[in-house]
């Protein structure tokens, strides 16, 4: 038999279960085999479509040649989309074959596309994500339910209760899958654990903990393996480590924050200055494929809840010898930069490091002493703040020319008290500060993205695709129907998008115009392929500033470093450079998880926050038109749904072109972008929803 059927035919004697080189080998092993023939047969057969290769150097055989592979994110109406190399792919509801949110599946494409884009069907799980299931119990004389708090999860688990815990009826739990779904079998699992009524304090975020697979405390192995380290200050000057301690620097950091990953220093230079980035260095003490970078590889982000942080590194690292606190000496990487007076780099240098930080600083005092223009602790950090926003400065304006955008944004936190009960909604708006560190960030991420691009080195970069062009014809519309001289978008370019954000600025349909152009945009990613960032204009970008919370920040770390030492042929980061197109694409997945999970756990603590709202009245804005009704948010960003079964004044018609609800007979409309006022209805904290009825809206079409 050839060796290509031989290794296909192993594949799928293993139960659909996917197999490392190694599993091949033991089970060719008769017909001799080797694993280096066995690799090559791999290689031919990834190539021809007919085998897929996962993370962790493992393999699966497809059903069918030429299928694409990737994630499925399921949606809570039942639909989903596969994240695939060739872009998102719909999924219809009953397109799933059984597969679950955060699967790795094989889609086949369908020859038309649907109204939401290129359209497939699922054709096998190539790897499952969800081990358990977090839900509500139910009782059904010897059998159990478990239906999922999870809406992106619609199948319930049926559990025999013969054995093992014995939850209460109403208890919220965790299901072990020992079966999957089926188009002909439902789930069946065990309760491996009962977390409590879903009223009792802290089970919300344990629930949210759940749903996202988060995990919740570090294996004793890294733990030990982190407490282990030290470090070696005097022995890193002697092998080379560039000493700035005698650099005035500072960091700036929220109030609340714990770790600090980045420091700035700035000194006034003739024509210009000299900034200094300073990033903890990280990469210093967590090598490729040690116990720590194994963990941190697997979590790939910090995650930060309403009431906790799950940090991506152990304590002793991410708040100790890591964290550029003041007046302790801190191992570094600096990116050292040259500017003229209109925020033009000059020229660079890139280099390990030795920082003391002499000042920690938070947003809220620096603001405060640049609008007063006093109050600094000393007159030497009075001039580098000040000389740090001229360079600030200097640096957006240059950005916003070339075309980078630049919208305003809001981040809304629920403070708690000790208990975790809801206390008030503090919404964070950008800031002078925050917009100053914000432009030295974007910038040494730049650089170091530049300078690894022009040495044509293998890299982690950070991109953004151009907008979907699909979005773009529905903005087209919305632009003609208000007369913009801007009319024609297909093929847009960040300048375009500048134009119209600053025609729209200060009109009625603003809001509308700035909602839409922020669909449009596509998701930025990670990439081992050089591509350009539509949002920030540039044409080579990556994430370098945060190891400390971020992978791909660290994994970056490794490559400047071996690119500077002329090291990336040897290992580990020979290993390393061989796995970049699957930590990519892993990073970029964890990086959407975590965000998924951080938003899902203020909006559980939001909505507990209005339930004690009910009837009272709020004004928002919209921002979802559905045939059903549409979405308001209020200004401390909770967000509920307006039934048209509660608009009884009039029949509403749904455009989806115009993104508006219509009255036929009165002509009242309610359009994506629009301020309404709203009394509340009802809040469910259990099912994360707001519901609210129309109290005043004065919109009528134009």
């Amino acid at each position: 038999m050839r060796p290509e059927k031989l290794v296909v035919k192993a594949l799928r004697a293993g139960g659909g279960r996917p197999m490392t080189v190694g599993e091949l080998a033991a089970t060719l092993e008769v017909d001799g085999m080797p694993e280096d023939r066995i690799a090559n047969v791999l290689a031919s057969l990834v190539r021809a479509g007919s085998v897929a290769a996962l993370p962790g150097e493992k393999y699966i055989a497809l059903k069918e040649r030429n299928l694409l592979i990737g994630r499925l994110s399921m949606n809570r109406r039942g639909f989903g989309f596969v994240s695939t190399p060739a872009g998102e792919i719909y999924i219809g509801r009953r397109d799933s074959a059984g597969a679950m949110h955060g699967d790795t599946v094989s889609v086949r494409l369908n020859s038309q596309r649907s109204k939401e884009g290129r359209s497939g069907e699922v054709v096998q799980v190539v790897e499952r994500k969800l081990t358990s299931i977090v839900g509500v119990f139910q009782r059904h004389g010897g059998l159990g339910i478990v239906t999922p708090t999870d809406p992106r999860v619609s199948t319930d688990v049926f559990v025999d209760l013969k054995r093992g815990l014995q939850p209460k009826q109403g208890d919220v739990v965790v299901a072990r899958i020992t079966r999957y779904p089926t188009q002909h079998d439902s789930m069946q699992g065990a309760i491996e654990e009962i977390l409590g009524k879903p009223g009792a304090p802290g089970v919300d975020v344990e629930i949210v903990i759940r749903e996202h697979s988060l995990p919740t405390a570090f294996p004793a192995e890294v733990e030990v393996a982190a407490n282990s380290l030290g470090q070696d200050v005097e022995g890193e000057l002697a092998r080379g480590r560039t000493d700035v301690r005698d650099i005035l620097t500072i960091t700036i950091d929220p109030t609340d924050a714990k770790d600090f990953d980045d420091a700035i220093s700035v000194e006034r230079r003739e024509g210009g200055f000299r900034m200094w980035v300073h990033i903890a260095d990280v990469s210093h003490y967590v090598p490729w494929a040690s116990t720590i970078d194994e963990e941190a590889r697997k979590r790939a982000t910090s995650v930060y809840l309403v009431d906790r942080v799950i940090p991506m590194l152990p304590e002793h690292l991410s708040n100790g010898i890591c964290s550029l606190n003041p007046d302790e000496d801190r191992l570094t990487f600096t990116v050292e930069m040259d500017l003229d007076k209109t925020g033009l780099v000059e020229g660079a240098r890139l280099y390990p490091s030795v920082i003391r930080s002499n000042y920690r600083f938070d947003y809220d005092s620096v603001d405060r002493w640049l609008a007063a223009g006093d109050g600094y602790p000393s007159p030497e950090s009075k001039q580098l703040i000040e000389d740090f926003r001229r360079v600030a400065d200097a640096i957006h304006t240059r950005r916003i020319a070339r075309g980078g955008l630049d919208f305003d944004t809001v981040e809304a936190r629920v403070r708690l008290d000790d208990k975790g009960k809801p206390l008030e909604v503090v919404v964070r708006k950008r800031t002078v500060a925050t917009n100053m560190i914000e432009e030295a960030m974007v910038l040494a991420n730049e650089v170091v993205a530049r300078h690894m691009r022009d040495a044509k080195v293998p890299m982690v970069y950070r991109i953004h695709e151009d907008p979907d062009p699909d979005a773009l014809g529905q903005i087209a519309v919305i632009l003609k129907e208000f007369n913009y001289p801007i009319k024609e978008i297909h093929g847009a370019t960040p300048q375009t998008f500048q134009k119209i954000v600053k025609f729209a600025k200060g009109r009625p349909e603003e809001l509308l115009i700035n909602s839409l152009l922020l669909r449009a945009l596509e998701r930025a990613r990670y990439s081992d392929i050089l591509s350009g960032h539509f949002g920030l204009a540039s044409g080579a970008y990556c994430h370098f500033t945060s190891p400390i919370r971020r992978y791909p920040d660290l994994i970056v770390h490794r490559l400047l470093r071996a690119q500077l030492t002329k090291t990336l042929g040897k290992e580990p980061t020979a290993s390393m450079v061989g796995e970049l197109e699957w930590l990519t694409e892993h990073c970029s997945i964890m990086e959407r998880e975590a965000e998924s999970a951080e938003v899902t756990s203020q909006r559980v603590k939001l909505t507990e926050l209005m339930s004690a709202h009910l009837g009272e009245k709020f004004d928002g804005i919209i921002t979802g038109v559905m045939s059903f009704g549409f979405f308001v948010q209020l200004d401390n960003t909770a967000e509920g749904l307006v039934h048209v079964q509660t608009m009884k004044d009039d029949y509403y018609r749904f455009e989806p072109e115009r993104f508006l609800l219509l009255g036929e007979n009165r002509g009242a409309v309610f359009r994506l972008g629009q301020r309404v006022r709203v009394r509340l209805l009802d809040v469910s904290v259990s099912e994360r929803r707001i519901d609210f009825e129309v109290v005043t809206a004065r919109q009528k079409l134009r």
